[in-house]
């Protein structure tokens, strides 16, 4: 089989990393990430420690909390707004202010996990009060447990300004009213997002061995801004600051430089950091802000 060859890799000198790299830190600013769910970001973000912003949406905190580089809102995000009732599972992560889906969760393994301990009123809100409540943000992190396609489609101006989008959805339909990735993909691709990382997870029942395999029942994917999807050129110069940034730092090098590339030919970047930057050598170099 015949394959392409990786771009090759010309020489970056010292100066020309030093003084990207200054440009790229003098106008970056910090990520804004909503956490919708209180999961956290992963362990891949960790490089990021400093620039990052968070704003968690969690219904079962007990109150606001705001602790300098992370705010706690105690709501739930919701299509409406307003008050909900939370179904609080036995495993607290399940929790959803949808209802499961019992015939489907009862058909592979956790089941139990599922299972409604309380149903709680709790104050909900929306993206579009989020946004107007704590500014804008750039990554919009989902762990609405069934609610992924019904938020991003209620409000795509809300989803369209944000650079990254990280998921965690089900393949099947856990809950009463989930859509599945195959549903939610097409949606954000149609929005000018690429699919750059994605992961399944199953739930196996107890008693199979550690040879079976088990269907994929769950994911996490990630998306990132790609005016090349829909032909649009609608990445800002402080956006595309940002998705330089996240790519060199979540390892996504490849995509970090051929978005250097179109960039450079919009013309937003300056000169000389478009030119570095659209070198694949310069993002083989282990750089970081």
């Amino acid at each position: 089989m015949v394959t392409d060859p990786p771009p090759a890799a010309s020489p970056v000198s010292g100066t020309q990393v030093s003084d990207t790299l200054a440009w790229l830190s003098s106008k970056l600013t910090p990520i804004r990430v909503l956490d919708a769910g209180a999961r956290g970001l992963p362990a891949s973000w960790d490089a990021l420690d400093g620039l990052v912003r968070s704003t968690v949406c969690d219904p079962l905190a007990d109150a606001a909390a705001d602790r300098g580089d992370t705010v706690v809102d105690p709501v739930a995000v919701s299509v409406h707004g307003g008050s909900e009732e939370l179904k609080v599972t036995r495993d607290p992560d399940r929790s959803s202010l949808l209802e499961p889906h019992r015939a489907v969760v009862a058909r592979y393994g956790d089941a139990a996990g599922f299972e409604v301990c309380e149903r709680r009123p709790v104050p909900t809100a929306t993206l579009r009060q989020l946004r107007e409540r704590h500014d804008s943000f750039d990554v919009l992190q989902l762990t609405t447990q069934g609610l992924e396609y019904a938020l991003l489609s209620s409000d795509l101006d809300a989803v369209r300004d944000a650079v990254c989008i990280d998921v965690a959805g089900g393949l099947v339909d856990d809950y009463v009213g989930q859509y599945p990735l195959a549903v939610v993909a097409p949606l954000l691709r149609g929005l000018g997002y690429s699919l750059l990382d994605l992961s399944t997870a199953t739930r196996p029942a107890a008693g199979w061995g550690d040879t079976v395999r088990h269907q994929p029942l769950e994911y996490r994917g990630l998306w990132m801004k790609d005016d090349l999807v829909c032909g649009t050129e609608s990445t800002r110069l402080e956006q595309a600051v940002k998705l330089l940034v996240l790519c060199k730092t979540l390892g996504h090098h490849a995509f970090g430089h051929e978005l250097a590339t179109a960039l450079r030919q919009r013309a937003l970047l300056p000169p000389g950091p478009a030119r570095v930057l659209a070198r694949a050598g310069f993002w083989a170099l282990p750089w970081s802000l």
